[in-house]
């Protein structure tokens, strides 16, 4: 098969989270959160903060298991 036949592969779907490595302040769950959603990071730590004193801190406990299961960039 030549080159100018050949198919090309598409990627289709969300791109996966990972947790960036140059734009992080603690564990870069935040900023990964951001770059999925396609906010800014510090609308991203924003939100993530007053959400986790609304919880009463259950929040934080989310933000240790999204750093557990999710890969670095």
């Amino acid at each position: 098969m030549d080159e100018g036949s050949a198919l090309k592969k598409i990627r289709i779907g969300a791109k996966p989270f990972v947790r960036p490595i140059d734009d992080r302040i603690i564990l870069g769950v935040c900023s990964g959160l951001a770059r999925k959603l396609g906010i800014t990071s510090l609308t991203s730590r924003v939100l993530f903060s007053l959400f986790t004193i609304f919880t009463g801190g259950s929040l934080a406990i989310v933000y240790l298991i999204i750093f557990l299961i999710s890969p670095q960039e």
